[in-house]
């Protein structure tokens, strides 16, 4: 039997938003040292170069105390997994974090990965997705835009101060609901949604419309409406909420393609972990419970891990075994091959 795989743990990282409330603290994350209103936790990051804000924290095991960023820098291959490395520093590629949507937040679009490496951003843009957590009755969220808009139309209402609500389409959400946005969606989410968010690692983020609201400095926010011009919407007309058999069990891919992958477990399961195990991968618990095989750590509600790829040595290279706990909610997030 190959040794159970290497789970880090990281203090989460809590985020002050204008928009956020107390859901986080009094739900997920009460142990965030930090004044309402609480927007985000993020829970796997390594974004930024500059300062350290954003670099999670290991929380326990031998590496405690370390950063994400000084593992990737001391041994890349060991957190981020076998296969070629991008041209500069190795980054971690992907970044979760939980969501309270108190209020409604702006409406806002992000780049693709050519846009952000040709306006020197980095080296990869913003994909996202989100899976509702908890949504009050009548809560919504806006993606994309409606039939006949486009973003130069919708750029020129703003700046002639109009309203564009009627422009974005709007769509009900309820607990369980994955959507999938890929970079250059329009998009926003709406007040009473909770949610949780597995996104490329990056910070970018460009407003169309902040609704007159000001920052917790007390100043209005500024638009980003020159940025947005020169964004592409993705082609097609993706499914909105991602549709699945709500008595469906095991595990499925609602995110197949793209910068990454998004795998949901539903119910109890035994078998194999669906991330290539040659690769780091994120673990949520999100209801239930989860064991690997050999490991004597039980994973419940709310437990993130970041899931460590096996060794390129190993003579076992296969995705470890995990079990699953009847009534349990799992999602595993990762790159696919060729996704740095």
């Amino acid at each position: 039997m190959n040794a159970p795989p290497t789970l880090l743990e990281f203090h989460p990282i809590g985020v002050r938003k204008p928009w956020g409330g107390r859901r986080l603290l009094e739900h997920l994350r009460p142990q965030l040292a930090l004044e309402e209103p609480v927007g985000e936790s993020w829970e796997v990051a390594d974004v930024g170069e500059q300062q350290q804000t954003y670099h999670s924290v290991v929380a326990r095991g031998p590496e405690a105390g370390r950063t994400l960023r000084s593992l990737i820098e001391q041994s890349p291959r060991r957190i981020l997994g076998a296969g070629e490395l991008p041209p500069g520093p190795a980054r971690l590629p992907l970044l979760f974090k939980f969501i309270d949507a108190a209020q409604d937040l702006s409406v806002q679009v992000h780049p693709d990965d050519d846009l952000a490496i040709s306006l020197g951003l980095g080296p990869r843009g913003k994909s996202e997705a989100w899976i509702i957590l908890d949504a009050l009755p009548g809560a919504r969220l806006q993606v994309g835009l409606r039939e006949g808009w486009d973003v130069e139309r919708l750029v020129a209402r703003v700046r002639a101060g109009e309203e564009i609500a009627s422009a974005l389409n709007e769509v009900s959400v309820k607990r369980g609901d994955i959507i999938h946005l890929p970079a250059g969606t329009i998009h926003s989410i709406g007040a009473g949604v909770l949610l949780a968010e597995i996104q490329q690692s990056s910070d970018v983020t460009w407003r169309v419309d902040d609704g007159g609201r000001v920052g917790l400095d007390g100043k209005p926010r500024p638009l980003h409406l020159d940025q947005v011009r020169r964004t592409t919407a993705p082609t097609g007309s993706p499914e909105v909420p991602i549709g699945r058999d709500g008595d469906a069990t095991g595990w499925w891919r609602p995110v197949p393609e793209g910068p990454f992958w998004l795998d949901e477990l539903r119910g109890q399961f035994a078998g194999h972990w669906p991330a290539d195990p040659q690769r780091c991968s994120i673990l949520v618990v999100l209801e239930g419970q989860v064991q690997f095989e050999g490991s004597e750590s039980i994973l419940a509600e709310g437990d993130v891990r970041l899931v460590l790829p096996r060794g390129v040595e190993e003579a076992d290279s296969a995705s470890p075994r995990m079990e699953s706990s009847a009534g349990s909610w799992v999602l595993c997030a990762s790159s696919p091959p060729g996704v740095r």
